[in-house]
């Protein structure tokens, strides 16, 4: 069966004991979906660091505060208000990719203006993805650090001067370079698990506007994060498994040596051997340790 086809079911998320209240079903944009839950944590701190989750679902399936957003959610425990987010979903019928970072920013740019009303701390403003979430995350930020719109969508306050600054990323097993994949897997002696991957009827086909990705160079281009690093890009944190046969690992790591090279930075890394695509090789004790940390330092 096509990945496009999967019929997949998401349970809602469990709220953990760490979460003071959960404001949910805030609208940022005029369309129905266009609705974003935030989870505040427990605590004596006034303004709380928050931690904007985009899940993944190769932009074809998705929702918000679903069990993909449980590992994180332990973060309130830590003091960090999480929000998350429904965004456009794209299928064969409706080619919307990326203007879902337009969707990003708004609901960035409503929670900096909405800060004081749920004790935030915009100076500490973080992004979070997995999958297709992770390359929002990092297409969002690149773009706005390098200034330069990716994704529009008619309704949405998507001024760049009105996004708040973030100050890391968190970037897992993410897909960035779209007609590589097929090359990847080759080198990392990784077999596919979806046969027609960068073809039309691919999630990254689609994401390309429905074409086969060797022939729109162009998109492929724009869907690619590191097309947009600059000095300007904030810490990163990226991670992803060796025996991910959906996303080759190699993704991530060629990302990240283009990361380096643009920013000077250098970033912080988790390659796990033996790691599978999506939340459950990642949700450990050791994971998460690592995030804190990440978000934390400095």
């Amino acid at each position: 069966m096509l990945f496009k086809d999967l019929e997949v079911s998401f349970e809602a998320a469990k709220v953990p004991d760490s979460v003071e209240e959960v404001v949910r079903n805030q609208q940022y944009g005029p369309q129905k979906w266009e609705r974003y839950d935030l989870y505040l944590p427990k605590g004596k701190e006034k303004l709380k660091p928050l931690l904007l989750d985009l899940q993944g679902g190769g932009l074809v399936r998705g929702a918000k505060s679903t069990e993909k957003l449980e590992p994180n959610l332990r973060l309130t425990a830590d003091g960090f208000a999480v929000a998350s987010m429904n965004y456009e979903l794209i299928s064969e019928r409706n080619y919307s990719f990326p203007n879902q970072v337009a969707e990003v920013r708004a609901v960035l740019i409503q929670l900096k203006k909405r800060a004081q009303e749920f004790g935030l701390d915009t100076q500490r403003f973080y992004l979070t993805g997995e999958s297709s979430g992770a390359q929002l995350a990092l297409l969002t930020v690149a773009s706005v650090t390098a200034g330069v719109k990716v994704g529009r969508k008619k309704g949405l306050d998507d001024l760049l001067v009105d996004m708040p600054s973030i100050q890391k990323v968190i970037a897992a097993y993410g897909p960035y370079e779209f007609d590589v994949f097929d090359e990847q897997f080759k080198r990392l002696h990784v077999q596919k698990k979806y046969s027609e991957s960068g073809e039309a009827n691919s999630f990254e086909g689609m994401a390309v506007a429905g074409h086969q990705v060797t022939d729109n160079p162009i998109a492929v281009s724009q869907a690619n994060p590191a097309n947009y690093f600059t000095k300007a890009m904030p810490p990163i944190f990226a991670m992803a498994g060796s025996a991910d046969q959906v996303v080759p690992e190699l993704q991530s790591k060629e990302m990240v040596e283009r990361y380096e090279k643009m920013s000077g930075k250098q970033a912080v890394t988790y390659w796990l051997p033996g790691g599978h695509h999506g939340i459950l090789d990642f949700d450990t004790e050791d994971v998460y340790q690592m995030k804190k940390e990440f978000l934390k330092k400095g």
